[in-house]
């Protein structure tokens, strides 16, 4: 019982580090045989860049596909070594197995094992050694210490989950639903220094991490206007020209909540001369009824000449949310009572939320040779993601390859071909990745069939 509150901090430990590597995850095997980057005008384009609804979406550029559908190698082999007939005796999901490693299972969670993993980021154990006596505790991690995060680290991330509308003379009307969520976690220094140097705990002491979260989703009706304003060398019978773009939203948010203050425990006099006391003083607030609502807009611009296109755009600015309807409670851990205390701070109050503005610049050039090199830049309040990729089309055949810096600065690299037969291809693609618990790099194999 006394480690137990010890063994809840841990397990916030091991849940806070997680994050996305890139938030780029896609399941075209071309894309990511390229390290990531898109280079027709899909994908990332279209999503970040309003300017990219007045430019034909020739898919035939470079032999695009119309559309990829991914082959789940990954999935056929998860579900093989874990029949789903199986799954509630599976040691992988079963908390009383001996074999039950937590830290996996959460690795699972945050990297789906979509496609075939060729090398595999070893996962730390769980096997973590307690040193127990009445003025003494000290926790050896092993080989979890690498989970345990050097500075201020925090998982988000906003996305568009639909975009559906229709348009003419420039003109488009429509709606698009949104998802935004950001934690912040802040790791107490005195807890960080117990946990790593394998140092006994100190009598009568605070060890906690500091949390920070927003979360909120919604929907926008959405009014926005694309053309070309300068035509190029060649006319209307192609592309050249400079086109800009923008777009106002209404957002309409359905839920919202947030989480601040303090997790964690306090040791007692001796250390431990009674259980550790849990340390807990949290505002939480929640939206009551739908009906956040406010404004925003998007803006971006693309120019082509020629082979060579180059566009920017930026998402979401101004979007700030005012929520009616908000309830805000406290939670406190009360010592005499041993209980945690719910007390309504505000139960019907207004507060503001906002949307992350996101950046993206882009750049490709589609040379007669068969030969595609592009670039993007991405910022969606996460830090910036950067790919950079190449295509190299020979008859039916395709070679691919690019680099990428993903949100933690760290480079990973993507190769990859195809074969065309008529209107069917097979794409294959490789990529590294960090998006696991281990600072390792792991290697995933993305299979996709192409339709032309």
């Amino acid at each position: 019982m006394r480690t137990g509150v010890v063994a809840l901090a841990l397990a916030v430990l091991v849940l806070a580090p997680l994050r996305p590597a890139s938030a780029q995850l896609s399941f075209d095997a071309r894309r990511v045989g390229m390290g990531g980057v898109s280079l027709s005008r899909d994908g990332n384009a279209r999503r970040y860049n309003p300017a990219y609804r007045a430019v034909k979406n020739k898919n035939q550029v470079a032999g695009a596909p119309k559309f990829s559908i991914p082959v789940p190698l990954g999935l056929i082999q998860f579900f093989k070594d874990h029949p789903i007939n199986q799954l509630s005796h599976d040691p992988m999901f079963s908390p009383d197995s001996a074999a039950f490693n937590p830290i996996g299972l959460l690795d699972l969670v945050f990297n789906p094992p979509i496609f075939l993993e060729v090398k595999k980021a070893p996962t730390p154990t769980n096997d973590v050694a307690f040193t127990i006596g009445r003025n003494q505790l000290i926790v050896d991690l092993g080989a979890s210490r690498v989970l345990i995060p050097e500075q201020d680290f925090g998982l988000g991330s906003t996305s568009r989950l639909f975009d559906a509308g229709v348009g003419f003379a420039g003109f488009n009307f429509g709606v698009m639903g949104f998802l935004e969520y950001d934690v912040e976690f802040q790791l107490d220094s005195t807890l960080r220094s117990f946990l790593v140097s394998d140092s006994t705990a100190r009598p009568n002491t605070p060890y906690f991490v500091n949390i920070d979260g927003v979360a909120q989703a919604g929907f926008a009706p959405t009014v926005s206007y694309a053309g070309r304003i300068l035509r190029g060398a060649g006319g209307n019978d192609t592309d050249d020209g400079f086109y800009p773009g923008g777009a106002l939203h209404y957002y309409y948010g359905a839920t919202y909540g947030s989480a601040v203050g303090p997790a964690g425990f306090t040791t007692g006099t001796p250390v431990l001369g009674s259980t550790p006391t849990p340390l807990l003083d949290g505002l939480v607030s929640t939206s009551t009824k739908p009906g956040g609502h406010g404004v925003g807009g998007d803006v971006g611009v693309v120019w082509i000449s020629g082979p060579f296109e180059v566009g920017a755009g930026v998402d979401d600015i101004g979007a700030e949310l005012t929520w009616s309807h908000t309830k805000i409670q406290r939670y406190l851990y009360t010592t005499s009572t041993n209980s945690v205390s719910r007390t309504v701070i505000a139960p019907d109050t207004t507060t503001k939320t906002k949307l992350p503005v996101t950046y993206l610049a882009n750049a490709a050039i589609h040379m007669g040779t068969g030969t595609t090199v592009g670039g993007d830049v991405i910022n969606s309040g996460r830090g910036t993601v950067i790919h950079v990729g190449a295509e190299q089309r020979t008859g039916p055949f395709a070679v691919r390859g690019g680099v990428s810096r993903d949100q933690r600065k760290k480079m990973q690299f993507g190769f990859g071909g195809g074969v065309r037969l008529g209107p069917l291809g097979l794409d294959i693609g490789f990529w590294t990745h960090s998006n696991s618990f281990s600072t390792q790099r792991a290697i995933t194999m993305a299979t996709s069939i192409s339709i032309y």
